[in-house]
C-alpha cells in the first residue's frame, strides 16, 4: 500500500489520515481503531469509483496485517455487509476462530460452496458459526452433518432458518439419536414449530424427548397422545440461566451481582468490561461482593483520589497491578467525562468511555480490546438500525 496510490485516488468519503493510521501505525489499538472507521464509511456511505477500488486494495492489505485486533476490527465491522469482497471474506474465514466466527457467522456474500469448503476443515467454532447463519440451505446442513460435531449439529437443528429436508432430518436423529444435546436442540428450540414435518420424522422426535415438549408436539402436529406415555421418566432440565447476558442496570444490582458470583461468573475480565463501559455501580458492587467490604465503604474507596483506597480495594480482592491500574483509569475517565456537566446519551458516555479506554498507555488484555472493539461496532449497528 503506497503513498502513490492514496495520491492517485479521489476520496469523497475515506479519510487520508485514517489510511495512513491503519497501514502504517506501528501501534495495534491506533491501527485497529483506524480500520474499524474506515471499515464503517466503506460499509454505510455509497463510495465513488476510485473510493471502491482503493478500498477492496486497502482490506486486503488490512486483512493481512500481522496484529489479530486489526483483522478482528475488519471482521466485526463489515460482517453484515454486502461490500465485504467475497475473496476477503473467504480470507477472513479461513483466519483464526476469533476472526473466521463474526463473519461465518453473517456475512451474506458466501456461497454454499464458499460454506462447505470451510465446513471441511473440521474446525468447531467455524461449524457452530456457520450453524448459526440466518439461513442454511440442505445443502450446508447437511455437509454441518458430516463435517461438524455434536454442537454444530444441535445449532443447525435448533435454527428456525435452516431448510433442514426429512431426508437431512431423518439423518440427524438416525446418527445422534443418542445424543441428549441434539435431541433436546432439535425439538425445544427449532423444529418442534414447523407445521410441515412429516409423520415419519415426528414419530422419531417424540421418542426422544420430554414430557412437556412431547404434549406440545402433540397439540402442534396432531399426534396421538398415546406416543408420550413413557416420556416422563426421560424428562431432564438444564440450566440456561445466564447472568452475565443480563442488563448490569437492574433494580436489584446487588442480587445480580451475588448471583452471579454464586455461578462463579465475577471474573476479573467482566469487573474491567464493567468498568470500561461506564458500569460504575457494577464495579462498586462487583468489588464489595469479592472483597466482604460493605457497599458503602467501597463506594468510597473506589472514588477516593487519592492512590490508596481503590488499590486496597482491588488488593483485597486479589487483582493483579495492571488490572487495577485499567480499573483507576477507567474510573478517572468516569469522573472526567461527569465533570465535562455535559446531559450524555447512555449509548454516547459508554461508546466515549470504551474509546478512551482502548487508547490508555499500557495493556490492556487482548481478550477485553477484542471485546471492547466488537461493542462499539455493536453501537454502531444500532444507529443504522433506528
Amino acid at each position: 500500500m503506497t503513498s502513490s496510490m492514496m495520491e492517485k485516488a479521489e476520496f469523497i468519503h475515506l479519510e487520508v489520515e485514517d489510511i495512513r493510521l491503519a497501514v502504517r501505525h506501528p501501534d495495534e489499538t491506533v491501527r485497529a481503531l483506524a480500520t474499524q472507521r474506515i471499515c464503517r464509511e466503506m460499509r454505510d456511505n455509497a463510495l465513488s469509483k476510485h473510493e471502491r477500488i482503493f478500498s477492496n486494495k486497502l482490506l486486503e492489505y488490512i486483512a493481512q496485517d500481522s496484529a489479530e485486533l486489526v483483522r478482528r476490527a475488519l471482521a466485526v465491522t463489515l460482517k453484515n455487509s454486502p461490500k465485504l469482497p467475497r475473496d476477503i471474506a473467504i480470507k477472513l474465514a479461513r483466519d483464526i476462530e476469533t476472526i473466521a466466527v463474526p463473519v461465518l457467522t453473517h456475512s451474506p456474500v458466501f456461497t454454499d460452496q464458499d460454506l462447505v469448503d470451510i465446513l471441511k476443515s473440521k474446525a468447531a467454532a467455524k461449524a457452530i458459526a456457520v450453524a448459526k447463519r440466518i439461513s442454511v440451505s440442505d445443502h450446508v446442513a447437511k455437509a454441518i452433518i458430516r463435517f461438524g460435531d455434536s454442537s454444530a449439529v444441535a445449532e443447525v437443528a435448533a435454527n428456525d432458518g435452516a431448510l433442514i429436508s426429512e431426508d437431512t432430518a431423518s439423518e440427524m436423529l438416525d446418527i445422534y439419536k443418542n445424543d441428549d444435546l441434539i435431541a433436546q436442540a432439535m425439538i425445544e428450540k427449532g423444529m418442534i414449530a414447523r407445521r410441515d414435518l412429516p409423520s415419519r420424522i415426528v414419530e422419531k422426535m417424540i421418542t426422544l424427548v420430554s414430557e412437556d415438549v412431547a404434549v406440545q408436539l402433540v397439540k402442534q402436529h396432531s399426534v396421538p397422545i398415546s406416543l408420550a406415555i413413557d416420556l416422563a421418566s426421560r424428562t431432564r432440565e438444564r440450566a440456561l440461566l445466564d447472568f452475565i447476558d443480563q442488563s448490569w442496570v437492574a433494580k436489584d444490582l446487588s442480587g445480580l451481582v451475588k448471583a452471579i458470583d454464586a455461578q462463579g461468573r465475577l471474573t476479573t475480565s467482566l469487573i474491567i468490561r464493567a468498568a470500561g463501559s461506564g458500569q460504575i455501580r457494577f464495579l462498586e458492587q462487583a468489588l464489595a461482593q469479592l472483597s466482604g467490604v460493605g457497599i458503602r465503604k467501597a463506594v468510597l474507596m473506589v472514588h477516593d483520589g487519592g492512590p490508596f483506597g481503590l488499590k486496597a480495594l482491588c488488593d483485597r480482592v486479589g487483582l493483579d497491578e495492571n488490572s487495577t491500574q485499567i480499573i483507576r483509569a477507567a474510573c478517572a475517565i468516569f469522573r472526567d467525562l461527569e465533570l465535562t456537566g455535559l446531559t450524555y446519551h447512555r449509548r454516547s458516555f459508554q461508546e466515549l468511555m470504551i474509546e478512551r479506554v482502548l487508547t490508555l498507555p499500557f495493556e490492556l488484555p487482548e481478550a477485553e480490546q477484542l471485546w471492547f472493539l466488537e461493542v462499539l461496532d455493536g453501537f454502531s449497528d444500532v444507529e443504522l438500525a433506528s
